[in-house]
């Protein structure tokens, strides 16, 4: 986590046009220096509060190193800049495994690894991530009573479009 002062002299910006400003500026900031194998996730800055949280993740994950790296350039702009009155925090982390899954993107990484998949019409579904093809991911369904061990595997098709919400389950067996 790293505190950044922007006190700075000048005329005060209204907070509600500081946030839409800053927070197009630290996407087009993270986009350019971020790597091919890197992709920004979301920025959140939640009114009424001093933490600006950038969600970054990898095709292969994230490390601790390159979010240390973005933190610094992206730092490194902001101290250039005039940006309002208020100190803020700023974060920049791989949107951790309790968060579900916002971008096409993130989840080839996951094949193999179970998943709890909401659909638009409030549907939900548990099975493992088998496979991805253009649009459509493919969940090897849990047996509630086999788990994933029934004698018939049922296997369903979904387009991403269709999701509402997915999030990677954590096993701890």
């Amino acid at each position: 986590m790293k505190r950044i002062n922007n006190k700075k002299e000048g005329t005060k910006v209204p907070s509600f046009i500081f946030k839409m400003d800053i927070i197009e500026q630290l996407t087009i900031w993270t986009n350019e220096y971020l790597s091919s194998h890197l992709f920004l996730v979301n920025i959140e800055w939640k009114v009424g509060s001093k933490k600006v949280s950038i969600f970054i993740d990898g095709d292969n994950g994230v490390s601790i190193d390159e979010c240390r790296m973005l933190s610094k350039h992206l730092s490194g702009h902001l101290d250039a800049m005039e940006y309002g009155e208020e100190p803020y925090t700023m974060e920049v982390s791989s949107p951790g495994a309790e968060n579900p899954l916002t971008l096409f993107r993130q989840y080839p990484k996951h094949i193999g690894r179970e998943l709890k998949v909401v659909l638009l019409q409030n549907t939900e579904l548990l099975g493992k991530l088998v496979k991805i093809e253009g649009d459509i991911i493919t969940l090897h369904l849990k047996d509630t009573k086999k788990d994933y061990k029934a004698k018939e595997t049922i296997l369903k098709d979904i387009n991403i479009n269709d999701i509402k919400e997915s999030t990677v389950q954590i096993s701890f067996k």
